[in-house]
Order: C-alpha cells, then sequence, then structure tokens
C-alpha cells in the first residue's frame, strides 16, 4: 500500500487530469453494447413521462476501496533541477484530498527524465477527480511534459483471452 498525505499546504505543478474510465468502476461487457435490448434501455428511461425511482446503492459512500494504477511521466527541463522532483498523483474522496507520490528524484545535470512506478490509492467512498501532480517545481523553472500515462493494473482473473485476435 502506497503512503498517501493530505496536499494542502503543498505547491503542486499539475501535469493533467487522468480519464474516469481508469479509475472508476463500470461494469459493461463487450455483449452488453451488442445486446439490441439493453442498449435501449437508456433511450426507454429518456422517453419516459414520470421519473423512475431508482434503488439506493449498496452503502458503498463509506466502504475502502484499493486501487492499482501504473503511471508514468516524461519531463523536459530548460535547464536541470536545482531540488528534488516528486511525481504524484493527486485524488480527492470523502474524507478530503490527497495524494500517493509515484517516484522522486534528486536533481541531477540531465533535462531529460522519466519518472514511473506502481501505487495502489486507498479510498474511501467514490473518487472525484484523479490528477498527476509534480512537486518541487519552482516559479522560474521551466518544465514539458513530453508524455503522461496512467492505467489502471489489471489482475490476473481481470484479464480475458481475446480469442478473435
Amino acid at each position: 500500500m502506497s503512503e498517501r498525505f493530505s496536499v494542502k499546504n503543498l505547491k503542486l505543478y499539475k501535469l493533467g487530469e487522468i480519464p474516469r474510465s481508469e479509475f472508476i468502476d463500470v461494469p459493461t461487457n463487450n455483449t452488453d453494447l451488442l445486446d439490441q435490448e439493453k442498449r435501449s434501455f437508456f433511450f426507454k428511461l429518456l422517453r419516459s413521462p414520470k421519473p423512475q425511482k431508482q434503488s439506493k446503492p449498496k452503502s458503498s459512500k463509506k466502504t475502502k476501496h484499493t486501487i492499482k494504477l501504473n503511471a508514468v511521466v516524461w519531463l523536459h527541463f530548460v535547464t536541470p533541477p536545482k531540488q528534488k522532483i516528486a511525481f504524484m498523483l493527486v485524488y480527492k474522496d470523502l474524507t478530503g484530498e490527497f495524494g500517493v507520490i509515484v517516484e522522486e528524484i534528486n536533481s541531477t545535470s540531465a533535462t531529460s527524465m522519466m519518472l514511473s512506478n506502481t501505487v495502489e490509492i486507498e479510498y474511501t467512498g467514490d473518487i472525484e477527480f484523479l490528477r498527476a501532480c509534480c512537486a518541487g517545481i519552482g516559479p522560474s523553472e521551466s518544465v514539458t511534459i513530453e508524455g503522461l500515462n496512467v492505467k489502471r493494473v489489471k489482475l490476473a482473473e481481470d484479464v480475458s483471452i481475446d480469442k478473435s485476435a
């Protein structure tokens, strides 16, 4: 489990937003997309004259969840950074806004660097947002993000063999 900490007092450099599809569980099967009845159900809900009562969710509001993510970023500096740079994922859940350090690197003479690692995020309720950020970048330093990629780590039992390939 990766150590989480509050990011209230940190000065962060936002690298990018992570798409919700990477951290929200939406159960869909490829067979659901091919089923005409399941696809048209959404349109039936839109056309219905009165709102239908929705069942209450399974009290997942206060339960703890864990998600494992692979994160990588390529950074390019005009001049080498003078201090330690930390690549982190920042998220907001039911209890507040927290960060998890992906990787830290001490100052070097290199102007281009890759920071990557696998982290586990423990959250309560649902994640409102997930951002990739850096700490340690000064206001006078110029940085370019050459690449940013955050993907969910799929467990062996979650991966199905695609027989059509």
